[in-house]
C-alpha cells in the first residue's frame, strides 16, 4: 500500500500554502478554535468573591484533586479509540482497539498519537502548556503501535505490510525507515517503544509458523538493527513494556504459555508475578504501567489470583542487578467489582502514582505510593478519563500527564495533568 507521510511544521514555523492542505491538517492559527484549558478562568479573570469561593472548593477536594489540569485540543478528524477491554484477558480480544498515545519530551512539551476514523494515524505536537504548537504529522496505510517524542520530530513504531517498522522522522525530513523483523505481524500485535538518549529499543509481538512470540530490537539513531534483543521470547506475549534506565532497557512481558505463565522480565530472567494462562491467549493477568526507580523496577497490574474473585490491581518490584530481587508484592485493596486499565508513573522526585479504574460504579481512583511500596495518603476518585492502551508518562518537571479521546467521533485531545506539590508552591509564590 502506498504511504504517504506528511510532516508536521515546528512550532514556530508558519504553514505553506500546499502543507495547509494535506490530509486532516489543521486549519491556519488565524482560522483555528483556540486551545482551551481547565480549570478555568483564571485566578485574575474572577471576582473578589467567585475567586474565595474558588478556592474554598479547590481546599475541600483531595491533594490529587487539587493538583489536576485538564486541557482540551481540537483537532480537525474525528478520533478512533476503537473497540475492546483494555489489556484484555484474551489474546484476541482487544484487536479493534487505537491507542493514544501520549509521549513526553525534554523541553516539557509532548506528542500525542492517535487515529482517525479514515485510518490515518496523527502526531499531534504540544508545548509545556499542553497547547497545540503545530500542525498534525500524518501516516496514512500503517497501525499505530508506540511513539517517542524529541523536541525536532519523532519516532514511531507502526504495523504496516505484515511486520513492525520504526520510522524515525526529524523536522520534515524522513531519516530512516526500518523493518524490524521477517517473521509476520498482525492488528492483534502490540508493542512498546523506548529511547535512552542514544539507541532505541522496540518491544514486540510477533507471528510465525502457527505460533505466536515477541521480539526486541535495538536500534541505532541512524536506523541500524544492533546487537542485542532476540528474535523469539515469549509466547503468547499479550502485552509488553520497555523502560530505559541509564544505558540499559528493561522489557516485560505478560506470557500465557512460554517460559511458563505469568509475567516475566527480560524473558527468562525473571518471573515478577504467577498468573493462570490457557496456552490459546487467555491469562490471569493484565499489565499496567512499568517504572524505573532507583537500583529496582516497580510493575502496576491487575491479577485474580490467590483466589481472589475479582480482578485487583496490584503492585511488585525486582532488582535492576542480577539475580534481580524482589521485596514487593502486594495487592493493594480488596476489591469489590474488578479493579481494571491499570496505570502508574513515577509522580515528583520519590513516588509513585498508581490508578485503577473500579468497574461497579466505574470510577476512576488514584493512589500514592513510596519506593518502599507503602501507601502515601488516601486514595481518591478523579473525574477523568484514560485511554485503555495509553500509558501514564512523567514530565521532566514530575507531573504525570496522560491523554484520552473520551467517545468515538470526537474531535477533542484530552491531556490530564497532575502536578507535583512543589510545581503548586513555586506557582503560588510568583
Amino acid at each position: 500500500m502506498k504511504r504517504k507521510y506528511l510532516l508536521f511544521l515546528s512550532c514556530l514555523m508558519t504553514l505553506s500554502a500546499h502543507q495547509a492542505h494535506g490530509i486532516n491538517d489543521v486549519p491556519n492559527a488565524n482560522e483555528r478554535p483556540k486551545e482551551t484549558r481547565t480549570p478555568q478562568p483564571p485566578g485574575d479573570q474572577l471576582s473578589p468573591a467567585a475567586e474565595a469561593q474558588a478556592t474554598k472548593s479547590r481546599l475541600g477536594r483531595g491533594k490529587l484533586a487539587q493538583r489536576l489540569q485538564i486541557f482540551s485540543v481540537p483537532v480537525t478528524a474525528e478520533i478512533d479509540p476503537g473497540e475492546g477491554e483494555d489489556n484484555p484477558s484474551s489474546f484476541w480480544d482487544g484487536k479493534p482497539l487505537r491507542p493514544v498515545v501520549f509521549a513526553p519530551q525534554i523541553d516539557g512539551g509532548a506528542k500525542v498519537g492517535w487515529t482517525d476514523t479514515e485510518g490515518t494515524v496523527h502526531i499531534t505536537p504540544l508545548d509545556r502548556h499542553m497547547r497545540r504548537c503545530g500542525t498534525d504529522m500524518l501516516l496514512e496505510g500503517v497501525v499505530l503501535r508506540d511513539l517517542v517524542a524529541h523536541t525536532d520530530g519523532s519516532a514511531i513504531l507502526t504495523l504496516q505490510e505484515g511486520g513492525m517498522h520504526l520510522t524515525r522522522i526529524r523536522n520534515q525530513e524522513t531519516i530512516f525507515q526500518k523493518r524490524l523483523i521477517s517473521n509476520s505481524s498482525r492488528d492483534i500485535h502490540w508493542g512498546s517503544l523506548a529511547w535512552n538518549g542514544h539507541t532505541y529499543g522496540a518491544y514486540f509481538a510477533l507471528h510465525g509458523g502457527g505460533h505466536e512470540g515477541d521480539g526486541l530490537r535495538f536500534v541505532s539513531p541512524d536506523g541500524e538493527i544492533l546487537e542485542g534483543g532476540w528474535n523469539w521470547g515469549v509466547s503468547h506475549s499479550i502485552d509488553m513494556r520497555l523502560v530505559p534506565s541509564g544505558d540499559a532497557f528493561f522489557p516485560v512481558a505478560l506470557s500465557d504459555a512460554y517460559p511458563g505463565t505469568g509475567i516475566y522480565f527480560n524473558h527468562t530472567a525473571k518471573r515478577i508475578s504467577y498468573t493462570w494462562g490457557d496456552f490459546s491467549g487467555g491469562t490471569g493477568g493484565r499489565l499496567g504501567g512499568l517504572v524505573a526507580a532507583g537500583d529496582r523496577m516497580f510493575l502496576a497490574f491487575a491479577s485474580k489470583e490467590g483466589g481472589r474473585k475479582h480482578w485487583s490491581v496490584a503492585l511488585a518490584d525486582f532488582a535492576k542487578e542480577h539475580p534481580h530481587t524482589q521485596r514487593v508484592h502486594k495487592y493493594l485493596e480488596d476489591a469489590d467489582s474488578d479493579q481494571v486499565n491499570v496505570k502508574m508513573a513515577r509522580y515528583g522526585k520519590d513516588q509513585l502514582l498508581v490508578s485503577w479504574v473500579e468497574a461497579a460504579p466505574g470510577d476512576r481512583k488514584f493512589c500514592l505510593y513510596n519506593f518502599q511500596g507503602e501507601r502515601v495518603g488516601p486514595a481518591e476518585v478523579l473525574s477523568v478519563t484514560a485511554s485503555p492502551r495509553g500509558d501514564f508518562q512523567t514530565l521532566p518537571d514530575g507531573s504525570v500527564a496522560w491523554a484520552d479521546c473520551g467517545e468515538a467521533g470526537s474531535q477533542t485531545l484530552k491531556i490530564m495533568r497532575i502536578t507535583p506539590s512543589h510545581l503548586q508552591l513555586a506557582a503560588f509564590q510568583q
